[in-house]
Formats: structure tokens, sequence, C-alpha cells
């Protein structure tokens, strides 16, 4: 793996996929742990499930390798600088039969826009999502427009815009991103293939994740993690 070319890549496009960066075994057994939670939620019938901070739960070391990758936290500390900050985990289950939300930016580029004002020249959040199970075009991988993030403003609302790119790989990649690159899940189209998988995402230091509206890690979660996770996420709320 050249992660200098990785670099390269993800900023010309503003987004790389890596295959296979976990084994398909530890994939396979974080979707099963998602899934199960989820399936405990009151709206656990519905086609798409999201699962608000993750690691707030009591098995939360099951997913602490995404965090602590090497190669991801090498990625965003190229696109953010020294000291980001964890925002908060999300689990995502995508049914058959889920439709394809809008295209957007990731916070806080819609605000700007919303007050008149233009995007700046800068990378507030990289994220990530981990494919806990293989992601295909027809399952719902995510979508992606390539160069998006140089535009400085958000995506217009419910416009099917053309030119994107599916993030597909097996179970065990993760496609890696700029915050501002617009990007959506899309419509899952099969009969029987679900769709899992885990958002990663960080945030420049100097951000208010609380301003973001994220689910931030219970300070006594926080203390029993790694230090390096610890080092990582310096706002919490007591619990």
């Amino acid at each position: 793996m050249n992660i200098e070319e990785l670099k390269r890549e993800l900023d010309e496009y503003g987004f790389v996929i890596i295959h296979n960066l976990i084994s398909p075994a530890e994939a396979d057994r974080m979707a099963k742990r998602l899934m199960e939670i989820m399936g405990r939620q009151a709206d656990a019938d519905k086609p798409v499930q999201n699962l608000r901070n993750v690691l707030n739960n009591d098995d939360q070391d099951v997913f602490v390798p995404l965090v602590t990758n090497p190669v991801y936290l090498e990625l965003a500390r190229h696109l953010l600088g020294p000291d980001f900050q964890l925002a908060e985990v999300g689990g995502l289950w995508i049914k058959p039969g889920a439709p394809a939300p809008s295209f957007h930016a990731d916070v806080p580029v819609g605000w700007f826009p919303q007050s008149g004002l233009p995007v700046p020249d800068a990378c507030f959040i990289t994220n990530s999502l981990w494919m806990l199970t293989e992601f295909s075009r027809e399952n719902g991988a995510t979508q992606l427009i390539p160069f998006s993030q140089y535009s400085r403003r958000a995506p217009r609302p419910d416009v099917d815009y053309k030119h994107r790119v599916s993030a597909e790989g097996p179970a065990g990649s993760v496609v890696i991103f700029h915050g501002s690159i617009w990007h959506r899940g899309g419509a899952n189209v099969t009969q029987d293939q679900q769709r899992v998988g885990l958002s990663v995402p960080y945030h420049a230091h100097w951000m208010d994740p609380a301003a973001g509206h994220w689910h931030l890690m219970k300070r006594s979660v926080r203390d029993r993690m790694p230090p390096l996770v610890q080092k990582m996420s310096r706002h919490v709320v007591e619990g």
C-alpha cells in the first residue's frame, strides 16, 4: 500500500477506496453486532436504520480498531493536521427496498450558504464509511461526486446528480472522503442483500462538536478507552 499515492488520490478526487483493510471475518463480526443492536430499536422494521454514537454501547471495544486504524489516521492527519478529534461514530444498516436520499456535504458546509456566505476553502471533517458487508451499486453503496469538494458550495437539494461514483468493495473495505465532497447512500434495489457500515468521522481540533449536533461519547466510556482514543475525545458528555 502506497500511502503517498493514497494522499494524492484523496487530494484530487476527494475520496479514496481501499479494499480489504480489515479481514472479512472481523467485518462480519462487527456487522452482526450492529444488526443485533439496531434490531432492538423502536423503528427496527424500517428499511434504513441508524445508530447514533456506537461507542456508547456496552461492547464498544468491538469497533475501536476502526477508530484507530493507522492508515485512516495518517490520511486524516494529511487533511486535518495534527490533534484532530473524533466526532460521532455511527452505525448504518440499509435493507432491501431502501431509497436513495439527497446528496449532501458534511457539517458545517451547509451552514455557510444558509447564511449567504461562500464555503471556506478548508477541510473541516474527514469521514469514512467502513464496509462491514459487501458494498455494491445494487445494494446502495455510498455515492460520491468526484472533485465536488472544490465547488465551495453545498449541492442543490433533490437533484439526482450525474457522473457519480459508487464506492464498491468487499466486506472489510473502506471509503475515506473529504467532508465537503457531495455524497449520499444509494438505493438498495436488491431483494435480499443487507448493506451494513460504520461511519468514523474526525473533525479539526478547533471545531466545536456540540454545534454539529453530534452525539458525543460519554465520559465514563472515554475513560475506559485506549490512550489514543482518549486523546481524540476531548469533548464528552457526562455519563
